[in-house]
């Protein structure tokens, strides 16, 4: 009678995939957007360092006109709004001016924890590249005075520490199927409402 040897591994077999990531699922659901906002004239401007002022206080202007009634549907504090607002007073609009832009009349649906946070995904990423492109307005404001680009400077020096916060509250909250698909819409949607609302028209006709 025999005994069957070790059985041999099959070393040829590739690794088990890692599990994809609510975070790499949001990432490539919105890659086609997120690469076209990147070739906007007036954002490739600012990241090129040529925007001129006037084009600059009009980006400003839509900014605020999209992240103001965002903050409201999302049932956030004013974070965003509020460091436009005070670029803006640095470039000379008033209060009353301020008050009287206009605002994003079509944002997506935020009415469960889950959308919310596809949402905020959108908004919060943005803010990663932001301290690169405050040093692309040095032209305007100088090198050391935030002062002019508040949105852009975002947290400063805590922003990496906020994103891996929210990223690590993104992946445990997409672990649901469910919950990653009402995430991933949500972001879609928020995407495509502030592509629209950046149209280059419109950007321009404001600062007219």
């Amino acid at each position: 009678m025999t005994t069957a040897g070790p059985v041999a591994l099959d070393r040829s077999a590739p690794p088990a995939p890692s599990p994809v990531t609510a975070r790499h699922a949001l990432r490539e659901a919105t890659r086609a957007v997120h690469t076209r906002l990147h070739t906007h004239p007036v954002l490739g401007a600012v990241q090129a360092g040529t925007i001129d002022i006037a084009c600059y206080r009009a980006l400003l202007t839509r900014l605020y006109g999209f992240h103001l009634p965002f903050e409201t549907a999302a049932g956030i504090g004013p974070e965003r709004s509020l460091w436009l607002a005070d670029d803006m007073r640095a470039l000379g609009l008033t209060e009353q001016a301020i008050a009287a832009l206009p605002l994003c009349p079509s944002l997506p649906r935020l009415d469960t924890p889950y959308r919310r946070l596809g949402a905020l995904y959108v908004v919060e990423g943005s803010t990663l590249g932001g301290r690169e492109l405050s040093k692309r307005l040095d032209h305007l404001f100088g090198r050391d005075d935030r002062a002019g680009r508040c949105f852009f400077s975002g947290r400063d020096a805590d922003t990496g520490k906020a994103w891996r916060a929210f990223a690590d509250a993104l992946d445990a909250a997409g672990e649901d199927g469910a919950a990653r698909a009402g995430m991933i819409a949500a972001a879609v949607e928020t995407f495509a409402s502030f592509e629209n609302w950046l149209d280059w028209k419109a950007v321009t006709d404001a600062g007219r």
